[in-house]
């Protein structure tokens, strides 16, 4: 292998600045961080918010819309506020008055549970199948229930319940019962 030889006559030798400044002063005030806001319906309608980009809304207006989280962005035509997620997730729970009669709920809509499905969740296209129905029936005397049928009838969710109580013996249910539900959205 042939000897290699470097040769070069000229160094140049860089360094950093012979001083440093380093200030530790307060600076002018930059632009605050995300605000979150809290009121009553849609932040676009709200003209006493002053937002400013990126900034928060929580609506705690109670119905459909209860629960959203907006943000403040920039769009086409203008900044304005729109709907991220909803904070809390979409159940439904109540009371609800139901009327058994040889053991089944009653299928009039008086007794039967009826529930609008706005009630529930904002959500088109949802089937029978969607809805994750748990329920009690609270009574005196034991009970064995199941649920005999979930439909959607209309704008409605209609739950049918078969139930019978144990007197010494197990007969069918016949009286008007107060039913526990509580209901999530299975997507």
């Amino acid at each position: 292998m042939p000897d290699v030889v470097i040769s070069n006559d000229d160094l140049t030798v860089l360094a950093g600045p012979s001083t440093v400044e380093l200030l530790v002063d307060i600076g002018p005030t930059g632009t605050r961080g995300s605000k979150f806001f809290v009121g009553v319906g849609d932040p676009n309608l709200d003209t006493s918010l002053t937002p400013i980009l990126n900034d928060m809304y929580i609506n705690s207006a109670p119905g459909a819309e209860y629960g959203y989280l907006y943000q403040y962005i920039s769009q086409p035509g203008g900044d304005s506020w729109v709907e991220v997620l909803k904070v809390n997730p979409t159940l439904y729970s109540k009371i609800h008055v139901t009327t058994f009669s040889s053991g089944t709920s009653a299928t009039t809509a008086s007794g039967s549970i009826v529930i609008p499905l706005s009630d529930i969740s904002t959500v088109s296209g949802l089937d029978a199948e969607n809805f994750n129905i748990q329920y009690s029936i609270p009574n005196s005397k034991p009970v064995a229930s199941s649920i005999s049928l979930v439909e959607i009838s209309g704008t409605d969710l209609v739950v049918h319940l078969e139930a019978s109580e144990y007197d010494g013996t197990w007969g069918p249910l016949d009286a008007e019962i107060s039913v526990n539900i509580f209901i999530s959205v299975v997507l």
